[in-house]
């Protein structure tokens, strides 16, 4: 799958229809703004979160290829983040999952066991719950 060509086509229609996009009825998407890990450069990525008690996850599979995500890499490098969800835009941290968090999140089930990276997304405390 060519992402360079999909994904500017996702990005202009999920904004164009407030987080919809044809080909993922039935599925949370969001646009990660993201900040280059070495050039600063800003990077919008559409992505599959699991959405869990007032938390975003994320995980870094890239689409089953042993390769990390570029977009893993940029935020674990500047973990201040903007995602848009739906018609909302926030700010949000990027955390690694410990272990615990692996363990007590459902939806990161086997995280430990993965070779890509399980990230949590918080939240700024006064932007209140993400989604």
């Amino acid at each position: 799958m060519d992402w360079r060509t999909l994904n500017p086509r996702v990005i202009a229609e999920f904004r164009q229809n407030a987080g919809k996009v044809s080909g993922f009825e039935g599925l949370p998407l969001i646009l990660l703004q993201t900040k280059g890990a070495r050039s600063g450069n800003r990077f919008d990525v559409p992505l599959i979160p699991v959405l869990e008690d007032a938390r975003i996850f994320l995980f870094g599979t890239n689409a089953g290829s042993p390769k990390q995500p570029i977009w893993a890499l940029n935020v674990l490098a500047h973990p201040r983040i903007v995602v848009e969800y739906e018609a909302r835009i926030f700010e949000a941290i990027i955390e690694p999952l410990s272990c615990v968090d692996a363990d007590v999140a459902p939806c990161a089930a086997g995280a430990r066991q993965r070779t890509t990276p399980a990230i949590s997304c918080k939240c700024s405390a006064s932007q209140g719950p993400c989604f």
